[in-house]
């Protein structure tokens, strides 16, 4: 693997941690603990944006952006649904559909360097 593939490689790789970090972090506002929860999503957070600063090194920033917002919205869901015992409506349902239609347009549009 050249350089090159091998830095590409470890920005994927910190942009799908920052979507983890933040998922967590959004996750530990529903804690019980409220001040708790609101120490615990600030600090995952900050994680989150610290690796997608690393990851917009390497990827475009549009692309990572829309990156982590599909799967930040496909794992959050998991952990309502999971863990929460959440509900969607069918509009809002549709609603992700679109959105997660529309990030991908977007990915597909990327521009080549």
């Amino acid at each position: 693997m050249n350089i090159a593939k091998k830095e590409l490689f470890v920005a994927w790789f910190f942009l799908i941690t920052a979507i983890v970090f933040e998922v967590l972090g959004t996750s530990f506002l529903k804690m019980e603990n409220q001040i708790l929860g609101y120490i615990f999503m600030a600090l995952f957070i900050a994680f989150s944006y610290f690796f997608m600063g690393k990851t917009i090194k390497k990827i475009q920033v549009g692309i990572a952006y829309a990156v982590w917002e599909l799967l930040g919205i496909i794992l959050i869901l998991l952990v309502s649904f999971i863990v929460f015992k959440e509900s969607l409506t069918l509009t809002q349902i549709l609603g992700i559909i679109l959105s997660i239609i529309g990030i991908i347009m977007i990915n597909i549009g990327e521009v080549k360097e």
